[in-house]
C-alpha cells in the first residue's frame, strides 16, 4: 500500500552557496540528511509532499541543481510555491521533471493547494496589500480544490498555517493539510499556528516545516 510522507521548507542553495548554517548549528549538513531520511522511509511507490520555500534561489537557473536534488529523492513528488521561492514564477507549472504540480489525483486520491498568505490584520500598514494577497489565495484554493471534488480523499498543500483557509478545506471535504512556514523559535502568534497531527474544523493538519521533524519526512496518510 502506498504511503504519503511531507516535508517542506528545504531552503536548498547549491548554485546560490547560500545555506541555513546561520539560523543555528541543527541545519548543518540539512540537505544530506533529509536526502538520508527520505531514502530510508520512502518507496519507489510512495508520495512525497513538499509544501513550499523549495530554494533560495531567484532565478530559475540558480534553482536547478536544487530541483534535481528533490526530483532524485524517493516517491513521487508532489511541490507547491512557498513565499521565498521567487524563482517560481506565480500561477505557473514548476515545469520540472520528476516535480508534479497541484492539482492532481494519484490512486484516486486528490492533491490540491496553494501558497497560503496570513490573514489580514486591519490596521496595519500592510492591510490592504495582505488583504488582496490574501483574497487571491483563497480563490486559487478554491479553484484547485475544484478540480479534485470527485475524490472521495483529499489532501491540501499550503504554505502558510490553514487556519485562515479552514472554511475552505471543510467545505470541501478535506482530509489532510500539510503545510510549513513556522520553523522552530518563531514569533509567539505564528507558534500557536504550528500543530502537529492535530483535527482541527475535521481536517487533521500536519506543520512539516522540516527543523521541526528532525530533517526527516513524516508518515501523513496511506491509500
Amino acid at each position: 500500500m502506498p504511503k504519503i510522507f511531507a516535508l517542506a521548507d528545504t531552503h536548498l542553495g547549491f548554485a546560490t552557496g547560500r545555506t541555513m548554517d546561520r539560523f543555528g548549528s541543527l541545519w548543518h549538513d540539512h540537505a544530506a540528511r533529509i536526502a538520508a531520511n527520505a531514502h530510508a522511509a520512502i518507496g519507489a511507490d510512495d508520495i512525497l509532499l513538499l509544501p513550499g520555500d523549495l530554494s533560495w534561489a531567484r532565478k530559475r537557473d540558480e534553482a536547478l541543481p536544487d530541483l534535481r536534488y528533490l526530483a532524485e529523492l524517493p516517491g513521487r513528488k508532489i511541490v507547491i510555491k512557498g513565499n521565498h521561492d521567487h524563482w517560481w514564477a506565480s500561477d505557473k507549472p514548476v515545469g520540472f521533471d520528476g516535480l508534479t504540480d497541484v492539482p492532481c489525483v494519484i490512486g484516486g486520491v486528490g492533491f490540491a493547494g496553494s501558497r497560503g498568505w496570513n490573514a489580514p490584520v486591519e490596521g496595519t500598514e500592510t492591510f490592504a496589500t495582505d488583504k488582496k494577497t490574501f483574497e487571491r489565495e483563497r480563490r486559487r484554493l478554491t479553484k484547485s480544490l475544484a478540480s479534485i471534488a470527485h475524490c472521495q480523499t483529499k489532501i491540501v498543500l499550503l504554505h502558510y498555517p490553514p487556519q485562515p483557509f479552514l472554511d475552505i478545506l471543510t467545505g470541501a471535504g478535506v482530509s489532510v493539510c500539510v503545510y510549513g512556514h513556522v520553523h522552530r523559535n518563531s514569533l509567539p502568534q505564528d507558534e500557536a499556528n504550528a500543530v502537529f497531527e492535530q483535527v482541527i474544523g475535521g481536517v487533521v493538519c500536519y506543520c512539516v516545516a522540516c527543523d521541526r521533524i528532525e530533517f526527516a519526512p513524516v508518515w501523513v496518510g496511506s491509500f
